[in-house]
Protein backbone atom coordinates (compact mmCIF):
# COMPACT_ATOMS: atom_id res chain seq x y z
CA UNK A 1 0.00 0.00 0.00
CA UNK A 2 1.48 3.33 -1.06
CA UNK A 3 1.20 6.61 0.76
CA UNK A 4 -1.39 7.90 -1.71
CA UNK A 5 -3.60 4.82 -1.24
CA UNK A 6 -3.33 5.19 2.56
CA UNK A 7 -4.27 8.87 2.33
CA UNK A 8 -7.52 7.96 0.56
CA UNK A 9 -8.63 5.79 3.52
CA UNK A 10 -10.14 7.74 6.40
CA UNK A 11 -10.75 6.29 9.89
CA UNK A 12 -12.76 8.45 12.30
CA UNK A 13 -12.04 11.47 10.14
CA UNK A 14 -8.25 10.87 10.20
CA UNK A 15 -6.37 9.74 7.07
CA UNK A 16 -4.81 6.30 7.42
CA UNK A 17 -1.33 7.52 6.55
CA UNK A 18 -1.43 9.89 9.53
CA UNK A 19 -2.45 7.02 11.79
CA UNK A 20 0.36 4.83 10.44
CA UNK A 21 2.85 7.65 10.85
CA UNK A 22 1.74 8.28 14.44
CA UNK A 23 1.91 4.58 15.28
CA UNK A 24 5.35 4.05 13.78
CA UNK A 25 6.71 7.23 15.36
CA UNK A 26 5.45 6.35 18.83
CA UNK A 27 6.24 2.62 18.66
CA UNK A 28 9.91 2.99 19.75
CA UNK A 29 8.79 5.05 22.74
CA UNK A 30 6.03 2.68 23.78
CA UNK A 31 8.25 -0.37 23.24
CA UNK A 32 11.26 0.81 25.25
CA UNK A 33 9.54 2.97 27.89
CA UNK A 34 8.92 0.05 30.23
CA UNK A 35 12.47 -1.26 29.73
CA UNK A 36 13.99 2.13 30.50
CA UNK A 37 11.79 2.61 33.56
CA UNK A 38 12.78 -0.86 34.76
CA UNK A 39 16.49 -0.02 34.43
CA UNK A 40 16.00 3.28 36.25
CA UNK A 41 13.97 1.68 39.04
CA UNK A 42 16.43 -1.07 39.91
CA UNK A 43 19.51 1.06 39.07
CA UNK A 44 21.05 -1.65 36.88
CA UNK A 45 21.13 -2.29 33.12
CA UNK A 46 22.17 -5.92 33.55
CA UNK A 47 20.24 -8.25 31.25
CA UNK A 48 19.96 -6.07 28.13
CA UNK A 49 22.57 -6.40 25.39
CA UNK A 50 24.24 -3.09 24.61
CA UNK A 51 24.99 -4.38 21.10
CA UNK A 52 21.27 -4.04 20.39
CA UNK A 53 21.60 -0.29 20.95
CA UNK A 54 24.50 -0.17 18.53
CA UNK A 55 22.56 -1.99 15.80
CA UNK A 56 19.42 0.12 16.24
CA UNK A 57 21.43 3.36 16.19
CA UNK A 58 23.22 2.25 13.02
CA UNK A 59 20.00 1.16 11.25
CA UNK A 60 18.15 4.36 12.17
CA UNK A 61 21.06 6.54 11.05
CA UNK A 62 21.37 4.74 7.70
CA UNK A 63 17.65 5.15 7.00
CA UNK A 64 17.77 8.85 7.85
CA UNK A 65 20.66 9.40 5.43
CA UNK A 66 18.84 7.34 2.80
CA UNK A 67 15.77 9.58 3.20
CA UNK A 68 17.86 12.67 2.42
CA UNK A 69 18.94 11.23 -0.94
CA UNK A 70 16.14 8.98 -2.15
CA UNK A 71 12.42 8.59 -1.73
CA UNK A 72 11.52 7.03 1.61
CA UNK A 73 8.05 6.98 3.11
CA UNK A 74 7.56 9.58 5.79
CA UNK A 75 6.38 7.14 8.52
CA UNK A 76 9.61 5.14 8.14
CA UNK A 77 11.66 8.31 8.38
CA UNK A 78 9.79 9.48 11.49
CA UNK A 79 10.16 6.06 13.08
CA UNK A 80 13.90 6.12 12.39
CA UNK A 81 14.25 9.54 14.02
CA UNK A 82 12.22 8.42 17.03
CA UNK A 83 14.19 5.20 17.37
CA UNK A 84 17.51 7.05 17.15
CA UNK A 85 16.51 9.43 19.94
CA UNK A 86 15.19 6.59 22.16
CA UNK A 87 18.33 4.50 21.70
CA UNK A 88 20.64 7.41 22.52
CA UNK A 89 18.68 8.00 25.73
CA UNK A 90 18.67 4.31 26.59
CA UNK A 91 22.42 4.03 25.93
CA UNK A 92 23.02 6.90 28.34
CA UNK A 93 20.81 5.21 30.94
CA UNK A 94 22.45 1.81 30.45
CA UNK A 95 25.96 3.24 30.82
CA UNK A 96 24.92 5.25 33.86
CA UNK A 97 23.60 2.15 35.62
CA UNK A 98 26.14 -0.29 34.28
CA UNK A 99 26.64 -3.15 36.79
CA UNK A 100 29.74 -2.95 38.94
CA UNK A 101 30.96 -6.29 37.57
CA UNK A 102 31.24 -4.71 34.13
CA UNK A 103 33.39 -1.89 35.46
CA UNK A 104 35.65 -4.21 37.46
CA UNK A 105 36.13 -6.72 34.65
CA UNK A 106 39.15 -6.43 32.39
CA UNK A 107 36.88 -6.22 29.35
CA UNK A 108 33.27 -6.85 28.45
CA UNK A 109 33.86 -10.37 27.20
CA UNK A 110 35.02 -11.27 30.70
CA UNK A 111 31.47 -10.63 31.87
CA UNK A 112 29.13 -12.12 29.27
CA UNK A 113 30.51 -11.86 25.72
CA UNK A 114 32.08 -15.20 24.74
CA UNK A 115 34.50 -13.76 22.15
CA UNK A 116 36.94 -10.89 21.82
CA UNK A 117 36.60 -8.04 19.37
CA UNK A 118 39.16 -5.86 17.63
CA UNK A 119 40.03 -2.90 19.87
CA UNK A 120 37.28 -4.10 22.27
CA UNK A 121 34.67 -2.53 20.01
CA UNK A 122 31.53 -1.54 21.95
CA UNK A 123 32.99 -3.12 25.08
CA UNK A 124 34.72 -0.05 26.45
CA UNK A 125 34.80 0.99 30.09
CA UNK A 126 34.69 4.75 29.38
CA UNK A 127 31.35 6.23 28.36
CA UNK A 128 32.84 8.87 26.08
CA UNK A 129 34.19 6.18 23.73
CA UNK A 130 30.64 5.06 22.89
CA UNK A 131 29.56 8.58 21.97
CA UNK A 132 32.79 9.18 20.06
CA UNK A 133 32.14 6.02 18.03
CA UNK A 134 28.62 7.23 17.19
CA UNK A 135 29.91 10.66 16.19
CA UNK A 136 32.59 9.15 13.94
CA UNK A 137 30.02 6.86 12.31
CA UNK A 138 27.63 9.70 11.56
CA UNK A 139 30.39 11.99 10.38
CA UNK A 140 31.76 9.33 8.02
CA UNK A 141 28.29 8.71 6.57
CA UNK A 142 27.76 12.43 6.08
CA UNK A 143 31.09 12.80 4.29
CA UNK A 144 30.49 9.80 2.03
CA UNK A 145 26.99 10.92 1.18
CA UNK A 146 28.27 14.36 0.30
CA UNK A 147 30.82 12.81 -2.06
CA UNK A 148 28.64 10.03 -3.49
CA UNK A 149 25.18 11.61 -3.45
CA UNK A 150 24.93 11.43 -7.25
CA UNK A 151 25.51 7.65 -7.38
CA UNK A 152 22.59 5.29 -7.02
CA UNK A 153 24.93 2.53 -5.93
CA UNK A 154 25.68 4.42 -2.72
CA UNK A 155 22.03 4.66 -1.72
CA UNK A 156 21.42 1.05 -2.70
CA UNK A 157 24.32 0.09 -0.46
CA UNK A 158 22.90 2.11 2.43
CA UNK A 159 19.46 0.55 1.98
CA UNK A 160 20.69 -3.04 1.90
CA UNK A 161 23.12 -2.49 4.77
CA UNK A 162 20.27 -1.15 6.90
CA UNK A 163 18.11 -4.17 6.09
CA UNK A 164 20.98 -6.59 6.83
CA UNK A 165 21.78 -4.98 10.18
CA UNK A 166 18.09 -4.86 11.09
CA UNK A 167 17.78 -8.59 10.45
CA UNK A 168 20.32 -9.35 13.21
CA UNK A 169 19.08 -6.91 15.84
CA UNK A 170 17.77 -9.69 18.17
CA UNK A 171 20.98 -11.78 17.83
CA UNK A 172 23.04 -10.06 20.59
CA UNK A 173 20.18 -10.48 23.06
CA UNK A 174 19.84 -14.13 22.06
CA UNK A 175 23.56 -14.73 22.71
CA UNK A 176 23.44 -12.84 26.00
CA UNK A 177 20.48 -14.88 27.25
CA UNK A 178 22.21 -18.12 26.32
CA UNK A 179 25.42 -17.06 28.08
CA UNK A 180 23.64 -15.98 31.25
CA UNK A 181 21.07 -18.82 31.18
CA UNK A 182 18.44 -16.27 32.09
CA UNK A 183 16.31 -13.40 30.78
CA UNK A 184 16.37 -11.41 34.02
CA UNK A 185 16.63 -7.72 33.22
CA UNK A 186 14.95 -8.07 29.81
CA UNK A 187 11.31 -7.09 30.03
CA UNK A 188 8.61 -9.26 28.52
CA UNK A 189 6.80 -6.16 27.25
CA UNK A 190 9.79 -5.37 25.04
CA UNK A 191 9.97 -8.97 23.84
CA UNK A 192 6.27 -8.89 22.98
CA UNK A 193 6.76 -5.64 21.04
CA UNK A 194 9.65 -7.21 19.13
CA UNK A 195 7.78 -10.37 18.20
CA UNK A 196 4.47 -8.74 17.26
CA UNK A 197 6.01 -5.76 15.47
CA UNK A 198 8.52 -7.76 13.43
CA UNK A 199 5.90 -10.35 12.51
CA UNK A 200 3.49 -7.70 11.23
CA UNK A 201 6.30 -5.91 9.40
CA UNK A 202 7.46 -9.13 7.69
CA UNK A 203 3.90 -10.02 6.77
CA UNK A 204 3.55 -6.55 5.22
CA UNK A 205 6.72 -7.15 3.18
CA UNK A 206 5.27 -10.31 1.67
CA UNK A 207 1.80 -8.90 1.06
CA UNK A 208 3.06 -5.65 -0.43
CA UNK A 209 5.58 -7.46 -2.66
CA UNK A 210 8.70 -5.71 -1.35
CA UNK A 211 12.16 -6.63 -2.60
CA UNK A 212 13.50 -10.04 -1.70
CA UNK A 213 16.12 -8.72 0.70
CA UNK A 214 13.36 -7.04 2.73
CA UNK A 215 11.51 -10.34 2.92
CA UNK A 216 14.63 -12.31 3.88
CA UNK A 217 15.66 -9.73 6.46
CA UNK A 218 12.21 -9.59 8.02
CA UNK A 219 11.97 -13.38 8.16
CA UNK A 220 15.37 -13.70 9.80
CA UNK A 221 14.52 -11.04 12.36
CA UNK A 222 11.19 -12.68 13.21
CA UNK A 223 12.84 -16.08 13.65
CA UNK A 224 15.40 -14.62 16.03
CA UNK A 225 12.58 -12.98 17.98
CA UNK A 226 10.86 -16.36 18.22
CA UNK A 227 14.16 -17.83 19.46
CA UNK A 228 14.23 -15.29 22.31
CA UNK A 229 10.60 -16.11 23.05
CA UNK A 230 11.50 -19.81 23.24
CA UNK A 231 14.34 -18.93 25.61
CA UNK A 232 11.94 -16.99 27.78
CA UNK A 233 9.56 -19.93 28.05
CA UNK A 234 12.38 -22.42 28.67
CA UNK A 235 14.17 -20.41 31.36
CA UNK A 236 10.88 -19.42 32.99
CA UNK A 237 9.83 -23.05 33.22
CA UNK A 238 13.28 -24.08 34.44
CA UNK A 239 13.22 -21.42 37.14
CA UNK A 240 9.75 -22.50 38.21
CA UNK A 241 10.80 -26.15 38.47
CA UNK A 242 13.92 -25.21 40.44
CA UNK A 243 11.90 -23.09 42.87
CA UNK A 244 9.39 -25.92 43.27
CA UNK A 245 12.18 -28.41 43.88
CA UNK A 246 13.80 -26.04 46.37
CA UNK A 247 10.50 -25.70 48.21
CA UNK A 248 10.16 -29.47 48.37
CA UNK A 249 13.70 -29.80 49.73
CA UNK A 250 13.01 -27.16 52.35
CA UNK A 251 9.82 -29.00 53.28
CA UNK A 252 11.75 -32.24 53.65
CA UNK A 253 14.37 -30.53 55.80
CA UNK A 254 11.67 -29.05 58.05
CA UNK A 255 10.00 -32.45 58.32
CA UNK A 256 13.28 -34.17 59.19
CA UNK A 257 14.02 -31.49 61.77
CA UNK A 258 10.62 -31.96 63.39
CA UNK A 259 11.11 -35.72 63.40
CA UNK A 260 14.52 -35.31 65.04
CA UNK A 261 13.06 -32.98 67.66
CA UNK A 262 10.25 -35.45 68.30
CA UNK A 263 12.69 -38.34 68.69
CA UNK A 264 14.89 -36.25 71.00
CA UNK A 265 11.92 -35.30 73.19
CA UNK A 266 10.77 -38.92 73.23
CA UNK A 267 14.23 -40.05 74.34
CA UNK A 268 14.32 -37.42 77.07
CA UNK A 269 10.85 -38.41 78.29
CA UNK A 270 11.76 -42.09 78.40
CA UNK A 271 14.95 -41.28 80.28
CA UNK A 272 13.03 -39.24 82.85
CA UNK A 273 10.45 -42.01 83.27
CA UNK A 274 13.22 -44.56 83.72
CA UNK A 275 14.82 -42.43 86.44
CA UNK A 276 11.49 -41.90 88.21
CA UNK A 277 10.78 -45.64 88.14
CA UNK A 278 14.26 -46.51 89.39
CA UNK A 279 14.03 -44.28 92.48
CA UNK A 280 10.83 -45.77 94.08
CA UNK A 281 12.03 -49.27 93.34
CA UNK A 282 15.27 -48.58 95.21
CA UNK A 283 13.42 -47.08 98.20
CA UNK A 284 10.99 -49.99 98.31
CA UNK A 285 13.80 -52.44 98.17
CA UNK A 286 15.59 -50.57 100.99
CA UNK A 287 12.40 -50.65 103.06
CA UNK A 288 12.11 -54.32 102.36
CA UNK A 289 15.66 -54.91 103.41
CA UNK A 290 15.53 -52.96 106.78
CA UNK A 291 12.86 -55.10 108.56
CA UNK A 292 14.62 -58.28 107.63
CA UNK A 293 17.83 -56.84 108.91
CA UNK A 294 16.11 -55.85 112.14
CA UNK A 295 14.52 -59.26 112.57
CA UNK A 296 17.82 -60.85 111.83
CA UNK A 297 19.53 -58.74 114.46
CA UNK A 298 16.82 -59.45 117.00
CA UNK A 299 16.75 -63.16 116.25
CA UNK A 300 20.47 -63.32 116.35
CA UNK A 301 20.62 -61.99 120.00
CA UNK A 302 17.63 -63.34 122.07
CA UNK A 303 19.48 -62.94 125.37
CA UNK A 304 19.95 -59.25 124.85
CA UNK A 305 16.28 -58.91 124.02
CA UNK A 306 15.23 -60.63 127.31
CA UNK A 307 17.62 -58.40 129.25
CA UNK A 308 16.11 -55.28 127.72
CA UNK A 309 12.59 -56.46 128.58
CA UNK A 310 13.56 -57.02 132.26
CA UNK A 311 15.06 -53.53 132.47
CA UNK A 312 11.89 -52.03 131.04
CA UNK A 313 9.72 -53.91 133.66
CA UNK A 314 12.01 -52.79 136.51
CA UNK A 315 11.78 -49.20 135.37
CA UNK A 316 8.04 -49.45 135.14
CA UNK A 317 7.78 -50.98 138.68
CA UNK A 318 10.04 -48.28 140.10
CA UNK A 319 8.02 -45.58 138.47
CA UNK A 320 4.77 -47.06 139.81
CA UNK A 321 6.12 -47.32 143.38
CA UNK A 322 7.35 -43.79 143.34
CA UNK A 323 4.03 -42.56 142.09
CA UNK A 324 2.07 -44.45 144.83
CA UNK A 325 4.32 -43.11 147.61
CA UNK A 326 3.90 -39.57 146.36
CA UNK A 327 0.14 -39.97 146.38
CA UNK A 328 0.12 -41.27 149.99
CA UNK A 329 2.22 -38.31 151.23
CA UNK A 330 -0.13 -35.87 149.55
CA UNK A 331 -3.23 -37.49 151.18
CA UNK A 332 -1.68 -37.27 154.65
CA UNK A 333 -1.01 -33.59 154.20
CA UNK A 334 -4.61 -33.05 153.29
CA UNK A 335 -5.84 -34.78 156.47
CA UNK A 336 -3.64 -32.65 158.66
Amino acid sequence: MSANDAADIVILGIPLNYIIAAFLTSSPITSYADQMFYVWRRKSSDGFALDTCALLIAVSTLRIFFWFGRDLELPIFLQSCSMLGVQLIYLKLALMYMPAAWRRAKSMEDVFIPFKRPFYFWQWKSDWKFYLCIAIFMGTLALLQFLLRSFDTWFLFIERLAVALEAFIPLPQLILNYTRHSLSGFRFTLLFAWVSGDFVKTLFYYINGEAYYYQIGGTCQTLLDCGILAQYVYYWRKKRLESKRQAELEGLEVEELSLNETSISADETSALLANEEAMPRASIESNRISPSATSTSVSSSPASTIKIEKQISRHSDFDGASVSSAAKNKAAENLV
